[in-house]
């Protein structure tokens, strides 16, 4: 029974690396790209986000693993033909596929008796996938109303939008891109408010559940 349960916690751990190494590219390395590689990286990126989501989340779910795959192929169908509307159902597609994600994840967490580095990256991830939502969100925005944000240069990257939900969603606010209409401002302030909310509740609770498993 214990070698089981380190078996179980062993893939855990190996599948919450292997998304979190995905997150930190995407957030971080794949804005130095350009041309091809910038362009084909963050479809390919996009993708093995959304397959190693569903083995983090919840192992043999048949339904979850069938959503990925529909966002995936509407995803990929948008990236080559193009279209308003395609491009606006892969994004409310990816936007649900991620927040079921997210409720799993912090329900995973929620029911931890103590934390472990298991506990400590799915919260990485959360929050990581957190700011990526929160980007397909001004997607959304910019998508129908391309003057919705201000900014000194034209938004030429979906990887702008990816830094201004991350300087929202941790309440920086540097000022170089500004949202212009009341949905833009209304989105902004959802996703800074959800940034407090996860270190009010996600960050307390696992620094309570990680002291009381010390003492």
């Amino acid at each position: 029974m214990i070698e089981f349960i380190r078996k179980q916690i062993g893939r855990l751990y190996e599948r919450s690396i292997s998304l979190l190494v995905l997150n930190l590219v995407y957030v971080f390395l794949w804005g130095f790209t350009s041309g091809k590689v910038e362009q084909y990286g963050y479809g390919v990126l996009f993708s093995l986000i959304f397959i190693f989501a569903v083995r983090a989340v919840k192992e043999n779910n048949r339904w979850l693993f069938m959503f990925s795959a529909v966002s995936i192929s509407v995803f990929w169908l948008s990236f080559f033909l193009d279209m308003k509307l395609i491009m606006l159902s892969s994004y409310i597609l990816s936007i649900i596929f991620f927040s079921i994600t997210m409720v799993l994840l912090v329900l995973r967490l929620a029911g931890s008796k103590e934390i472990t580095v298991v506990e400590f990256l799915e919260g990485i991830n959360l929050y990581l996938l957190m700011g990526i939502t929160g980007s397909l969100l001004f997607s959304i925005i910019y998508l129908l109303v391309p003057d919705a944000f201000s900014s000194a240069n034209p938004l030429k990257t979906p990887y702008d939008l990816i830094y201004f939900s991350f300087v929202t969603l941790t309440s920086l606010g540097y000022g170089d891109i500004v949202p212009v209409t009341h949905g833009a401002k209304s989105m902004a302030i959802f996703l800074s408010f959800s940034g407090q909310i996860y270190i009010a509740m996600i960050v307390s609770m696992m620094v309570g559940k990680y002291l009381n498993s010390r003492n």
